[in-house]
């Protein structure tokens, strides 16, 4: 394929055409105006002939002597000749007419009797004006002027330099206008190379009040995604950190228990027992932080099914919960779960209650000393809300849009160690891909309350099995299939955590 002549720049187009169009404009401006006038010049041309030709008819009925070698310049034309009519309207036999002028031109009869006439041929025009008869006929004086194609008398001078100074501003303003234009333009391409380089503390900086609204609006775009690049980058650092921190902490143990064994330090039942549980506790606690990592990345990927069908939320929700009794006793909790009968939506039994777990757990981590689940019908059935509330210190106003990111760390008061710290962003995914929102608030008593709303069976037309995959081109895509081949379909096994 041959490659494509370069096209030059975004100034140098805008200049050339801009220019251009200046130009072109006074030109075909100037051209119009030619055209326009020349009719009118060719008239003023015979309207000069005929008042100067008058005049020397006047001085020759005074008895002044016409002398017409000098008529030329007087009348400012380009030939004057004097030529004789007889009586019988027929020029005299040697009369020799102006270029331009021919004598079938001319009417003798009414120059006999004294008529003036004019006419004009191509860029000649001639005017004929009788003087006094004499005994041989009527002397005519006939002058002719040219018109050229692009006179356009008196003013001519006035409007060349009228097309010159238009032309010149057309120019200027047309070179302020490019300037105008791309240098915004050009600022947004040095940023956008900068922040591509890495540079993420690059900024337009364009004031709004020296840009156009389009191009201030463009510039704040590109400034506000390098400050949110910037942060993520922060939070992605922060995150990492964690996260190594979580990895390390129970490979240090294990490490540790490994060797006291290897080495023969735990010699008694007892010890090697102890030291085989907490292996056995820190690689489970290895194995969901883990589990929750590769969970986020499946759902990033939309590579996971969903198998939605009518399901009673406030059943699933209770089981979900109940599961997780142990770990609230032992943090000497209280968990309170209620359910209302009939409450059924659109969900996927087993990512829902991986929903409730995630949410439990997050909820046991803060609590002071009680955590409630809730199940309730709103709207006439069309939606189906879990609540999971807990009674702890509460979650910053300024946090709370932010809870769900799984990068973001929350300036809310440590809590219990419990589950992986990636929980809340797993929920709001599933919640999502289910049809329905989550959203986080403070409760009456100080604590912090989040409220899943699914779906209801209202209006549904039946269960089904969504699944989502990434294309090659990296688009996500879903299909949809009965809830016969869903049951035979596989999910991903809950995967629990808690985020503030």
């Amino acid at each position: 394929m041959t490659p494509s002549a370069p096209r030059g720049s975004l100034r140098q187009r805008l200049t050339l055409a801009l220019v251009g169009l200046s130009v072109g404009s006074v030109l075909l401006a100037g051209v119009i105006t030619v055209v326009a006038a020349r009719p009118a010049t060719r008239s003023a041309a015979l309207s000069d002939l005929r008042r100067g030709l008058a005049t020397v008819a006047d001085a020759e009925r005074d008895g002044e002597r016409v002398a017409v070698a000098r008529l030329r310049n007087q009348l400012l034309a380009n030939q004057v000749t004097l030529v004789s009519v007889r009586s019988n309207g027929t020029l005299a036999r040697r009369a020799q007419l102006p270029s331009g002028v021919r004598p079938a031109d001319l009417d003798g009869a009414a120059l006999a009797i004294g008529n003036v006439q004019s006419g004009g041929r191509g860029q000649i025009v001639w005017v004929a004006q009788p003087l006094s008869a004499g005994a041989e006929g009527r002397p005519v004086v006939v002058a002719t002027r040219r018109v050229g194609v692009f006179a356009i008398g008196r003013l001519g001078g006035i409007l060349i330099l009228a097309a010159i100074v238009a032309a010149a501003a057309g120019v200027a303003l047309s070179l302020w206008l490019v300037r105008r234009l791309t240098r915004p333009l050009q600022a947004m391409e040095q940023t956008a190379r900068a922040i591509a380089g890495g540079d993420l503390d690059a900024r337009v900086g364009l004031p709004d009040t020296d840009v156009d609204d389009e191009f201030a609006a463009v510039a704040r775009a590109i400034d506000t995604m390098a400050a949110e690049l910037s942060r993520h980058r922060s939070l992605e650092r922060a995150f990492l950190m964690s996260i190594s921190h979580d990895l390390r902490t129970p490979l240090t143990s294990i490490r540790g228990y490994a060797e006291a064994m290897a080495e023969g330090a735990a010699d008694d039942e007892e010890s090697r027992r102890r030291a085989a549980l907490i292996i056995e506790a820190e690689a489970r606690r290895l194995e969901r932080l883990v589990a929750d990592l590769l969970e986020l990345a499946r759902l990033d990927a939309r590579e996971f099914s969903l198998h939605l069908g009518p399901v009673d939320v406030g059943e699933v929700a209770r089981q979900a919960a109940l599961a997780l009794q142990p770990a609230a006793q032992e943090a000497g909790l209280r968990l309170v779960v209620g359910r209302e009968p009939g409450a059924v939506a659109m969900a996927d039994p087993e990512r829902l209650a991986q929903v409730v777990a995630n949410l439990v757990e997050n909820a046991l981590k803060y609590a002071a000393t009680t955590v409630e689940v809730a199940t309730q019908t709103v709207s006439g059935g069309l939606a189906i809300e879990i609540a999971v509330a807990d009674d702890g210190p509460g979650i910053n106003p300024e946090d709370l849009p932010r809870v769900f990111e799984r990068l973001y760390t929350s300036r809310r008061q440590p809590g219990r160690k419990v589950g992986t710290g990636l929980g809340l962003a797993i929920v709001r995914e599933l919640v999502t891909a289910m049809g329905g929102s989550v959203h986080v608030g403070p409760t009456a008593v100080g604590g912090t309350s989040f409220v899943v709303a699914l779906p209801g069976t209202s209006g549904s037309s039946g269960s089904g099995s969504t699944s989502w995959r990434t294309t090659a081109d990296g688009s996500s895509s879903s299909t949809t299939t009965s809830s016969a081949s869903a049951s035979s379909s596989s999910s991903s096994p809950p995967a629990g955590g808690s985020s503030s």
